[in-house]
C-alpha cells in the first residue's frame, strides 16, 4: 500500500503534521514555516491524498480524502479525548435533489439519507454540491455551482445559458488540462446533465460520489496533548491551543507569551494563569453564551446567561427562563421567570444546574458529563457525552445511557471519554444521593 500524503493548515499544523509525520504519513505542499519545522519535510508539491484544515470555530479539524478516515483514527488514537463524526464519500458529492421545504434564507433537501441546505432565493435546483457540513442546523451545506475535476482540468456548472464545447450547455472551463484530462472532464460534466433530465434516476439520489469527511472535535486534554506534539518542533507554552481555538483575538497572547518563554520560563506558568484569569476567562455580570457540542454533529447553543462567579477554577453562570415548556430529565413545568444557576468547574467531566422557581424554591439538579468546559470571554464550550445524571423530588436517576452505548457503538466517541463518562456519572449518583434535602 502506498504511503499517504497530506496537507495540513490552521492553529493545530504544526502539532497534526509532526504527530502524522512520526506514524509514517508523508506531508505535502505544507508551508514554509512548516518545512522549516519539520527539518525540510514536506515541501514537495505531490497532490495530497488527504487535506486538514480548522473547523470555523477552531474546536477541531476537518480531514477531507479518501484516506480520511484512516489519517482520522490515527489522530483519535493518539490524543484520545476526540469526538468523531463522519461522513463517508459525501464531500464535493453531487446530487439530483428533492425540495423538502422552502425557508427564509433558502431550500431544504432531501439527499438520499440526509438533509442539505441550499442558501438561495431563487425556485429553481438543478444539481447541487457538497461543499460541507453545518453542525448548528444538522444539515449538509450545498452549491449550485458543481465543480468536476480530473488532473489538472477542472469545470463548473455555471446555470447561465454558455456554451464552451466540449462541456454541455452552461459549463464553462475553470483550468484546463491535457487533452486527456479535458476529454474526462467533459464527459463527467455531459453525463451529470443527462442524470439530471433522466426520468430513471429519482430526485433526492447522489449522482457522483464525493470523498470522505471527517470532522475531529478536541477536547481540552486532547489540546494539551496537542501541545506537547507542537513542542517538539517549536517553543510551545502550556494552553497553546486552548488558548488560539478560542478565537484569533488571543493570537497574540500566545505569539508574545512564546517570544518571551525563554527569559521568564520559571514564571511563565504563573503569569499565564493569571492573565486567562484576568483576561481571557468572563468576570463577573458579563454575559456568556454556552456551546453544547454533540459528538454525532448536531451542536446546540443554550440560552446566555451571566456570569455571577468567576475563578480559576469555577464560573458560576445564572440563566432565566423566558418561554414554558417542560425541563428535560428532570419532568417538572418549565415556567416564565424561572431560573438556573449553572456550577462549570474546568477541570472536571462535568457541571452542575440547579433549577429554581421564581421565588427561589428548588425544582431539581441536572449535572451534565462533558469533558472539562472551556471557557473564553464570551462563551463557554465543551463536548457533550450524552448520560447525564438528574436529581428531582428526592430521587436520583442516570439517564440518556443509551445514548452514550450509541455513540461509543457508532465511533463518535472514544473507549477514553466512554469509560470516564460512566465513572463520572456513577461518582456523580452516588454524591447526590448522599446529599441531605
Amino acid at each position: 500500500m502506498s504511503i499517504v500524503k497530506f496537507t495540513v493548515s490552521g492553529i493545530y499544523s504544526s502539532a497534526l503534521s509532526k504527530l502524522l509525520l512520526d506514524r509514517g504519513y508523508q506531508p505535502t505542499k505544507l508551508s514554509n514555516t512548516l518545512v522549516e519545522r519539520l527539518g525540510g519535510q514536506g515541501a514537495g508539491k505531490d497532490e495530497p491524498d488527504v487535506v486538514i484544515k480548522d473547523m470555523s470555530r477552531w474546536q477541531g479539524v476537518i480531514v477531507i480524502g479518501d484516506q480520511a478516515k484512516t489519517v482520522a483514527d490515527t489522530i483519535v488514537q493518539e490524543l484520545g479525548t476526540v469526538a468523531q463524526f463522519y461522513l463517508p464519500k459525501v464531500y464535493g458529492a453531487v446530487f439530483k435533489p428533492s425540495i423538502v421545504e422552502r425557508i427564509r434564507n433558502g431550500i431544504i433537501l432531501e439527499l438520499e439519507d440526509r438533509r442539505g441546505l441550499l442558501k438561495t432565493r431563487g425556485d429553481n435546483v438543478g444539481l447541487v454540491q457538497v461543499t460541507g457540513y453545518a453542525r448548528s442546523v444538522s444539515k449538509l451545506l450545498v452549491t449550485p455551482a458543481v465543480r468536476v475535476r480530473f488532473g489538472g482540468a477542472e469545470a463548473e456548472r455555471t446555470g447561465r445559458l454558455i456554451e464552451d464545447p466540449p462541456l454541455p450547455s452552461g459549463w464553462r472551463w475553470r483550468r484546463r488540462g491535457s487533452d486527456e484530462e479535458n476529454t474526462e472532464v467533459a464527459s463527467k460534466a455531459n453525463d451529470l446533465e443527462e442524470m439530471l433530465t433522466s426520468p430513471e434516476i429519482p430526485d433526492g439520489r447522489c449522482v457522483l460520489p464525493g470523498k470522505d469527511y471527517v470532522e475531529l472535535v478536541f477536547g481540552l486534554e486532547a489540546k494539551e496533548l496537542l501541545d506537547v506534539w507542537r513542542s517538539k518542533v517549536t517553543p510551545t507554552i502550556h494552553g497553546h491551543h486552548y488558548l488560539k481555538s478560542l478565537g484569533p483575538e488571543y493570537s497574540a497572547l500566545v505569539y508574545f507569551a512564546e517570544a518571551v518563554r525563554d527569559r521568564i520560563e520559571d514564571k511563565l506558568d504563573e503569569y499565564l494563569k493569571d492573565t486567562v484569569v484576568k483576561g481571557v476567562y468572563p468576570r463577573s455580570g458579563e454575559e456568556v453564551k454556552i456551546f453544547h457540542m454533540k459528538p454525532d454533529g448536531n451542536d446546540v447553543e443554550l440560552s446566555s446567561g451571566y456570569v455571577l462567579h468567576s475563578d480559576e477554577n469555577t464560573i458560576i453562570v445564572k440563566r432565566t427562563m423566558k418561554s414554558r415548556g417542560e425541563y428535560d430529565g428532570i419532568e417538572a413545568e418549565r415556567r416564565i421567570g424561572d431560573y438556573a444557576i449553572t456550577e462549570f468547574k474546568l477541570n472536571e467531566w462535568y457541571y452542575v444546574t440547579t433549577y429554581f422557581r421564581r421565588d427561589g424554591a428548588e425544582i431539581g439538579k441536572y449535572a451534565n458529563i462533558c469533558t472539562p468546559p472551556e471557557a473564553s470571554k464570551v462563551f463557554i464550550r465543551y463536548i457533550d457525552l450524552f448520560v447525564d445524571v438528574v436529581k428531582s423530588r428526592g430521587e436520583v436517576r442516570i439517564v440518556d445511557r443509551e445514548q452514550l452505548e450509541e455513540a461509543i457503538h457508532k465511533g463518535y466517541i472514544t473507549q477514553t471519554m466512554y469509560k470516564k463518562a460512566v465513572d463520572t456519572a456513577d461518582k456523580l449518583s452516588r454524591e447526590l444521593k448522599s446529599e441531605k434535602e
